[in-house]
């Protein structure tokens, strides 16, 4: 392949051609018959890639491996139970070789071990180029964009969701290009000691798939039927974080409290604030890859005594038009979601990263800047390996031409889901009725607020059908949340653990009953928009 440039001529004619032909590929990839797509992304691989002109030096930082080829041998001969076994290794950064413990990872996902880009995982010294992290995962991007993981977590440690620290790298090993991977670290006792906020390991848990036993991957398990479907890691005294695992999934897994009983235990055992930005960076990325039997981590906040989430593997996906506002992605998320003053937080949450993310235009700007940093590698990647569905049969390598066409539709999916998503949160579809009582009909799914003056000494009664709503003083005002009502689809198994279910905003139509009138200054807000029903 040569890689002189030849500004614009032949080559980049036949690249735009292969531009056309990716598009009709991608109606094939909507249709069923696999062999297609993967023959027509084959093709497309080994006639486009060797196009690319001269990229340029790469951007993103190297990752540079020295590893006896006995030991890869060792790894490759019998995959994936094989890839477990570990070796030493050099990571090579500006001359200086830093020691390192060498192994393969991820058996339950194909794209990490089949095709010639392989996942792994790294333990280094506490002298390393890399410090505070001593443990890294070195991923095989899973989807055509390569980016996707990587702006996932970006969003949501912008809205405030602990994460991982996260890099895209170019990887070489003993010399040879293997491409564009993902690095990020992984969780342990160390997760707050590395950002400052604690001076000692804390208890960790890591809610994932069963360990592999005699070569056979086990049944799933739902994390949350038992604290034994959790690992603790790490070095911390494990004996209180234990026994506060098991009393929260003691609450979780109680279906007979009270909404208000459960509300109240819940708050003692986790990290509110915490959890609504985690399930509304959920609902901004739609991810559904933390769900109720893996990339789940729980941290025990030794300060406040109570856990919190965070964000893994988060995949930012290219939602229809039509998805749940309220998915259900695990047994937390179960109870969560149904108390109304927490799922108004989350929708909050949701709604002001949208104002930066989508509005101003925050993310488009990451996105680009991202889309500038690799572009150089994505050229020079001959190993673009992914995989259309989950079985292993359709590992398969993809061109520059896919990656090129992922990176303009994750922009156009994006964009669309964001201004969906924008609206529903303001929308204000609402009727309003004043006269002995204040009536109120919407089809929209945000809840109101209520604000009115009126006085100090006693709070005023709001009836609202069988329901009365709690009045509180704020800002020298009274004001109330007319939430509202949400169910399971019909059909739907009503219990903690069931799977991929969402829960649906029911239609308003209520009348509210004031002690002293409907208030002649009262106003009506979208109460996760505060902006003002007319």
């Amino acid at each position: 392949m040569s890689r002189e440039s030849k500004g614009i001529g032949a080559g980049w004619w036949f690249l735009l051609i292969a531009v056309v032909l990716s598009l009709v590929v991608f109606v094939f990839l909507l249709g069923p018959d696999r062999a297609i797509k993967i023959s027509a992304a084959s093709f497309l691989s080994t006639t486009v890639d060797g196009l690319s002109q001269d990229p340029g030096p790469h951007r993103l930082r190297q990752l540079d491996l020295r590893i006896d080829q006995a030991s890869l041998d060792q790894l490759e001969s019998d995959l994936p139970w094989s890839g477990g076994e570990k070796f030493p290794a050099i990571v090579l950064e500006h001359g200086v070789e830093y020691p390192v413990t060498f192994r393969y990872r991820g058996m339950y996902s194909a794209s990490h071990y089949l095709g010639d880009k392989r996942s792994f995982r790294l333990k280094l010294k506490k002298d390393n180029p890399f410090a505070p992290y001593r443990k890294l995962n070195v991923i095989n991007p899973k989807s055509f964009n390569m980016v996707n993981n990587h702006l996932g977590i970006w969003i949501a440690g912008r809205m405030g969701v602990p994460v991982p620290w996260n890099e895209v790298v170019y990887l070489r090993i003993n010399d040879s290009d293997q491409g564009v991977m993902e690095m990020y670290e992984q969780i342990d006792g160390d997760f707050e000691k590395i950002r400052g906020i604690a001076k000692k390991e804390v208890p960790v848990f890591k809610g994932d798939y069963a360990p592999v036993i005699d070569r056979k991957l086990p049944p799933k398990r739902r994390l949350w039927e038992s604290a034994d479907h959790w690992e603790f890691v790490g070095k911390a005294d494990s004996t209180a974080a234990q026994a506060q695992l098991k009393a929260l999934i003691s609450v979780v897994q109680d279906t007979l409290r009270t909404l208000s009983e459960r509300r109240d235990t819940l708050a003692k055992l986790i990290d509110v604030d915490t959890y609504a930005r985690y399930l509304a960076a959920m609902v901004v990325v739609n991810t559904k890859h933390m769900d109720q039997y893996h990339n789940q981590w729980l941290v025990l906040n030794e300060r406040t005594g109570v856990f919190y989430p965070i964000f893994w593997d988060a995949l930012l996906m290219f939602p229809p038009e039509g998805e749940p506002l309220y998915f259900i992605n695990d047994a937390i998320a179960h109870w969560f979601l149904r108390i109304p003053e927490w799922r108004l937080l989350r929708d909050r949450y949701a709604y002001q990263a949208l104002q930066e993310l989508y509005v101003k235009g925050e993310f488009m700007e990451k996105y680009d800047h991202t889309i500038e940093e690799i572009q150089p590698s994505v050229l020079q990647d001959r190993k673009k390996y992914g995989h259309v569905s989950l079985t292993p049969a359709d590992v398969h390598r993809f061109s520059v031409v896919h990656t090129i066409s992922s990176f303009a539709g994750m922009r156009a999916t994006v964009n669309a889901y964001w201004d969906r998503l924008n609206k529903r949160l303001a929308a204000n579809d609402v009727t309003v009725e004043r006269g002995e009582k204040l009536t109120l009909r919407s089809s929209s799914e945000a809840p109101f607020r209520l604000t009115w003056s009126g006085p100090m000494e006693n709070a005023p009664q709001l009836i609202a059908g069988r329901d009365t709503l709690t009045a509180e003083r704020k800002d020298g005002a009274w004001t109330a949340l007319v939430p509202r009502a949400v169910a399971l689809q019909e059909g739907s198994w009503d219990r903690p653990n069931a799977n991929w279910q969402h829960y649906d905003v029911q239609p308003l139509n209520v009348s509210i009953a004031f002690t002293y009138g409907v208030p002649l200054d009262l106003t009506i807000t979208n109460a996760i928009t505060d902006a003002e029903i007319k």
